[in-house]
């Protein structure tokens, strides 16, 4: 069993709170669900929908194809009618559906309608997800305890007439003979599942990781990160700040790690851009740092809530001059739990800014999980004894790495972001600027060490290879080229800077490599190519702003293949 359920509508008509309602009753009753948003920059009005995707097996990707369309407004069907499936339906109000295909059902339900003779039009998002239960055929209870769990705040009245609109949907359903009935699927490990998305699991690492401090401008699709954090400031004691820009935010968060905490700052390209200064500051005073970089399509604003790809060599060289860094990019939820973490162990343990690169679709996509597996465990915050004064916090030292201390003990600790010598006072003697750029420089050697290589599904034919966010719809792109007769290993990148030792060993005997990204310009084969020499020539890039679905990209890599 594996089935796509889709609801549109315009922004402020509640799609999210059906998807929402459905994704975790779905959920509840031992399916797996992977859901995906597609919304447009606006607060209300504009075409948003939901893609829920849900299964008896483990998935971790989009299909083409509908079997339940709910339609919140007429565009909906219009837009996405001609992708209902032969034995599916769509749920509709006020729209004549009179040129639909055979064989596709039509359920008439003016929500609106309904939920005025309930008091108001605000419940027919409530009516909605009621009906769909109905075609699903199954039990409300899950539904009405989720509807009390976000509505008591509001009151047993609100609760009520959510409850009643859910009825309601149920009812419209009965005499059309347009059923389903999904069976309750057994959990097979019987642990409870969650929905997470990869902004929850960001914020999560970071706590995890000892993080104290975070601060941020809201820009989409990071700001989920933000909400995230702060709604659990208090409980965990992290402090959170909303800053006035992304200037400011970079720039508070290396002010409290230098004061001696760990501390993290989210957004997405066009911010990252105006913190390329505060990038180089932490560079020059050696001072770790996390910045996490979610990416959309650019440049300037470009389109705020679309996917992309398109940051990876900007962050690799972001800020001016040379200076050693971390990238990672993380595969989904579980992968970007870990890779925050380590990137503050990694930050810390080499003075350096380390970034994460995330993008619109891990960020608001969920996936189901019944536990998160903690691979990485954080380090304490590094900080130096100082046996003799005076103290030089930029020591020049074997592996570049100096001892830290942090301001307000017994020793003056200086920083300043002109070139400086050893002490941390600024300088213009070119040989102590030589000395003092080699040292900062050779830190790259021993973190090249630290990172890993790629993860690996072995095949014979071909090999994907691919970056952060690809690596859901490779694994099933991979499994359906398995039942054609193809068999397509897979080679995942989470760590893109420094690349590991060995990795052009490694690569050199890799069968047919394609390279999968959401650039124009393949921007990870172009990495690849330059450090390793190698050409991966073939490749499948998209940019126009949404993911690859499963059988797209089947269709484009047997296009490579042919």
């Amino acid at each position: 069993m594996d089935w796509v359920i889709k609801i549109g509508g315009a922004a402020g008509q509640g799609v999210q709170t059906v998807s929402e309602v459905l994704s975790l009753f779905l959920l509840r009753n031992g399916y797996f669900v992977f859901t995906i948003e597609d919304y447009q920059s606006r607060i209300r009005g504009g075409h948003t929908f939901t893609s829920i995707r849900c299964a008896n097996s483990w998935i971790s990707g989009m299909r083409k194809g509908v079997d339940i369309l709910v339609c919140l407004d007429e565009e909906t069907y219009r837009l996405h009618a001609g992708e209902v499936k032969r034995g599916g339906g769509v749920v509709v109000g006020k729209v004549d559906v009179q040129d639909r295909e055979e064989g596709i059902h039509a359920l008439f339900i003016d929500f609106e309608e309904v939920a005025k003779r309930l008091g108001h039009q605000v419940f027919a998002n409530m009516v909605a997800t009621g009906a769909v239960l109905g075609i699903l055929g199954m039990p409300l209870e899950g539904a009405r305890a989720y509807v009390r769990e976000i509505f008591s705040k509001k009151g047993e009245g609100v609760v009520a007439k959510n409850e009643s609109a859910l009825e309601e949907g149920v009812r419209a359903v009965a005499p059309s003979g347009f059923l389903f009935n999904l069976p309750k699927v057994q959990s097979s490990d019987n642990l409870p599942r969650y929905l997470v998305s990869g902004n929850e699991a960001l914020g999560l690492g970071a706590l995890l990781a000892g993080c104290a401090f975070y601060s941020a401008y809201p820009m989409t699709p990071s700001t989920g990160i933000l909400n995230f954090l702060s709604s659990r400031a208090e409980e965990y004691g992290i402090i959170v700040e909303q800053a006035e820009d992304e200037i400011a935010a970079i720039n508070m968060a290396l002010g409290a790690s230098y004061a001696g905490v760990r501390a993290m700052t989210a957004t997405s390209g066009g911010g990252f851009c105006l913190m390329c200064e505060g990038l180089g500051l932490a560079a020059m005073t050696e001072t770790p740092i996390v910045v996490v970089d979610a990416q959309r399509p650019g440049p300037s604003t470009g389109l705020p809530t679309r996917t992309a790809q398109g940051d990876l060599l900007f962050a690799i060289h972001a800020s001016h001059d040379e200076f050693p860094r971390f990238v990672f990019a993380p595969r989904d939820p579980q992968d970007a739990l870990n890779a925050v973490i380590r990137a503050f162990n990694l930050a810390e343990r080499y003075q350096v800014p380390a970034i994460i690169l995330s993008d619109q679709y891990l960020a608001d996509t969920k996936w189901s999980y019944s536990r998160f597996l903690l691979e990485e465990r954080p380090i304490q915050p590094s900080c130096a004894f100082c046996d003799s004064l005076p103290y030089r916090r930029y020591a020049f030292t074997p592996d570049g790495v100096s001892p830290r201390l942090f301001p307000g003990g017994e020793a003056l600790v200086v920083a300043d972001s002109d070139e400086h010598d050893e002490f941390g006072h600024l300088t213009e003697d070119l040989e102590v600027r030589k000395k003092m750029h080699a040292k900062r420089m050779e830190k790259l050697e021993d973190m090249r060490g630290e990172t890993r290589l790629p993860f690996t599904v072995e095949g014979k034919d071909a090999t994907l290879v691919g970056w952060g966010s690809t690596w859901g719809i490779l694994l099933e792109t991979r499994e359906e080229l398995k039942k054609k007769g193809k068999d397509v290993g897979i080679v995942h990148f989470t760590d893109l800077y420094p690349l590991p030792l060995g990795l052009r060993e490694f690569l050199l005997h890799l069968p047919e490599p394609i390279v999968v990204e959401h650039n124009f310009t393949g921007q990870l084969a172009e990495h690849l190519k330059r450090e390793t020499l190698l050409p991966f020539s073939k490749r499948v890039c998209r940019y126009d702003g949404r993911p690859f679905l499963v059988e797209e990209l089947v269709e484009e890599v047997k296009e490579v293949l042919s």
